[in-house]
């Protein structure tokens, strides 16, 4: 479960970190009006977040994308040991996330075997990579309620968006000056 929130972190942060090389007329205008009409009918929840909490959020979601990454890396080799393909694999697990009977699908009972033998390792990396994260929030000071809160409301909150944005922009000139200090 931990491993969606985690996707959706790295994929928002990912976005916010690109609008930032961009140029800000273009990418401000057509994302926000785009996102703006999904959600004109719920408002978005108003959390009070504090520049240090906002700074430790993106501290942590940095740190879990790294740790994703490597965790999915992993994951790949794990479905590669069990000599099947991410591709076949990625197509399982869709159908049966869409609830479709294996029997729609083009593939062998071995392929379903070592899905099923792939599937029950990544669970339980999924389960220690949850408690990972879980256990860093908490080293940083943050309840894991609160880092979700605070994740929900950047998801729906264009203010808040804004503040992440303009501080991931600080950071990445502080570490560019930083290194141009170093040579």
């Amino acid at each position: 479960m931990m491993i969606k929130y985690l996707t959706l972190i790295a994929l928002g942060l990912s976005m916010l970190a690109c609008q930032s090389e961009q140029d800000q007329t273009m990418t401000e205008q057509a994302p926000q009006d785009n996102f703006q009409g999904q959600f004109e009918q719920q408002s978005p929840p108003q959390i009070e977040v504090s520049d240090d909490e906002l700074e430790t959020f993106v501290e942590i979601s940095t740190v879990a994308q790294q740790v994703q990454m490597d965790a999915q890396s992993d994951m790949v080799a794990v479905v590669e040991s069990e000599d099947l393909s991410v591709e076949t694999y990625n197509m399982i697990a869709e159908s049966r996330y869409m609830e479709q009977s294996d029997d729609q699908l083009d593939v062998t009972q071995e392929e379903l075997d070592k899905f099923e033998s792939a599937s029950e390792q990544i669970a339980e990396m999924e389960r220690e990579l949850d408690q990972s994260v879980a256990q860093a929030v908490e080293q940083e000071g943050m309840s894991m309620d609160r880092f979700m809160e605070i994740n929900v409301a950047l998801q729906q909150d264009p203010a808040l968006q804004q503040r992440i944005q303009q501080m991931m922009m600080e950071t990445q000139m502080d570490q560019q000056q930083n290194n141009q200090q170093g040579f």
